[in-house]
């Protein structure tokens, strides 16, 4: 049984591993969110383990592991981090990390890493014999250098342009600006003319599509991939018809992004073939019907803070992936104590994997102290959660939930 503290930013991370590390029998001794208060707990904690996530605010996990190495260098490190190169991974190591788990984490992943470095006596020589195999393998020079693409990120989530601008940067391009709005955008775009454009969708005010169209109109040579949680065919082909050159479907992953701007940089592009390709997304019978029928797409879920709360209004187009990129997004609100509202709308039902995330977060806001409410416009959706069961969690998503008027 290791005492092990846990390094990450993300609320929801740290509980996700933390529950992981428990049932593994092992005791979480201490949580921090930064690389500063990672070394201070560290030193005042002295635990067997450490997990370290790489992209922090404040100060990153790769600065910690070096202070931590050089006050305590038996320090048994493990990193748990989203970035998959080599060239990261061997820096991680060559600081002193023991190991290295890629997100997202799993039982399977956590258990077999924690028992290697507890168990297997640390053997330096085959540590360094390692860092030089993955540095053999990122082999720089023999590779043909790829074109270094100036990029404005448009998103009105913190969480998402930093988790885009990591992804970017490791791809090795330049994020030369950022928008929070459509209207931003449209005027970084004219000041900074960027190689390419990454536009969200579900904006406030002037929103991605309409963007899209602005710039289109102005700016005709313009690469832009559209990133969002909208997942409907008529959003993607609205988007693609104004003149969006690709699409990726939140939550990302650095191999989705490295082909869409791979693909837009790199190709010609073909007008026709562009046409040809909305023609046959249109032409489909069934697709007909849902274009026809969607002529406005509607967001998943909105994010809004006012009177000391977070606001999540969800709609009846959140699905399972939305619903974990809404949650990700949720983790850069929720340090602290947090207060959260859940509304539910006019929803008419909310399917189990639905439910098991929403109930997931009300007890991990609860472990928190925090606050969290719950409306529904609609009796039958508030009488359809207090009917779920779920053996021997407690539905907590019932407990909150009322009902309202409007």
């Amino acid at each position: 049984m290791a005492n092990i503290l846990i390094v990450d930013d993300s609320m929801m991370e740290r509980k996700i591993l933390g529950d992981i590390i428990t049932a593994l029998g092992h005791n979480v001794i201490g949580q921090a969110k930064n690389g500063e208060q990672a070394v201070e707990e560290y030193l005042k904690l002295k635990p067997d383990l450490v997990t370290m996530d790489l992209t922090m605010k404040i100060s990153d996990g790769a600065e910690a592991i070096s202070k931590i190495i050089a006050a305590d260098p038996q320090a048994c490190i493990v990193v748990v981090s989203s970035h998959q190169e080599k060239q990261i991974i061997g820096d991680a190591l060559e600081r002193g990390a023991r190991h290295f788990i890629i997100k997202p984490v799993s039982l399977q992943k956590v258990s077999a890493v924690i028992s290697t470095v507890l168990q297997q006596p640390f053997d330096k020589d085959r540590h360094l014999e390692l860092i030089s195999h993955l540095k053999a393998a990122c082999n720089f020079q023999e590779k043909p250098k790829r074109h270094s693409a100036r990029i404005l990120i448009a998103d009105d989530s913190t969480f998402a342009r930093q988790m885009l601008r990591d992804v970017v940067i490791a791809l090795g391009h330049v994020v030369v600006g950022e928008a929070t709005n459509g209207a931003q955008a449209f005027v970084e775009y004219a000041r900074l003319k960027p190689d390419l454009v990454t536009m969200d969708l579900t904006m406030q005010g002037l929103g991605g599509a309409e963007t899209i169209s602005k710039i289109m109109a102005a700016y005709p040579d313009a690469r832009i991939i559209v990133i969002s949680a909208i997942e409907t065919r008529a959003g993607i082909i609205d988007a693609l018809e104004r003149g969006a050159r690709h699409f990726i479907v939140k939550p990302i992953c650095q191999e989705k992004v490295a082909a869409a701007i791979e693909n837009v940089l790199q190709q010609k592009f073909d007008l026709q073939k562009q046409l040809s390709s909305i023609h046959k997304l249109k032409s489909n019978e069934a697709m007909r019907a849902i274009v026809d029928a969607e002529t406005e797409y509607e967001a998943p879920y909105a994010i809004s803070t006012q009177d000391n709360f977070i606001h999540v209004f969800i709609y009846q187009s959140l699905t399972l992936t939305s619903c974990q990129t809404l949650m990700a997004e949720l983790s850069e609100y929720l340090d602290g104590r947090p207060r959260l509202l859940l509304n539910f709308g006019t929803m008419s039902k909310l399917e189990s994997p639905l439910f098991d995330q929403f109930n997931e977060l009300a007890k991990l806001i609860e472990n928190n102290l925090g606050v969290v409410q719950a409306i529904s416009y609609r009796k039958e959706f508030v009488e359809s959660i207090a009917n779920k069961t779920l053996g021997k969690n407690a539905n907590l998503l019932a407990e909150v939930l009322r009902y309202s008027e409007n």
